[in-house]
């Protein structure tokens, strides 16, 4: 997995959240329709009804987001898989610090840090074992 693909779970995370908001826009659009047509003299009828084409419009546009839902969902299912694959926890845990949770390198320094009760880690030193544990894979 290159450092590339990492980075897009945390995107892709974000563009799920966008694509479920248009999911739920999509479904509260309605393929009904009205008019008000003259029914004699100073008389007048509402006609209500379905327009087809945009029945069939709305229909597809919300199958084709939720089949690119899905594609997004298991592209992260497999960078996940990866992270838990990782045979190091220290790196495991960096790597879900700043790929998943979108930390930066510095607050990923600090929360380590915090879990390890240490100063050791560094904002540098964190960046620098991430780059070389991705270039020997």
């Amino acid at each position: 997995m290159t450092k590339q693909e990492l980075e897009e779970v945390f995107y892709i995370d974000k563009e799920i959240k966008d694509l479920e908001r248009r999911i739920q826009a999509k479904e509260k659009q309605s393929e009904d329709v009205s008019d008000v047509v003259q029914n004699g003299y100073k008389r007048h009828a509402v006609i209500f009804g379905i327009d087809v084409k945009r029945a069939y419009k709305l229909q597809s546009m919300h199958e084709k987001l939720k089949k690119f839902k899905i594609q997004l969902v298991e592209k992260q299912q497999e960078i996940l898989d990866y992270i838990q694959k990782v045979p190091f926890s220290e790196i495991r845990q960096i790597l879900m610090f700043k790929y998943i949770d979108g930390h930066s390198w510095i607050k990923i320094a600090h929360e380590m840090n915090d879990i390890y009760r240490t100063s050791k880690y560094t904002e540098d030193n964190i960046r620098i074992k991430i780059d070389r544990f991705l270039e020997k894979k």
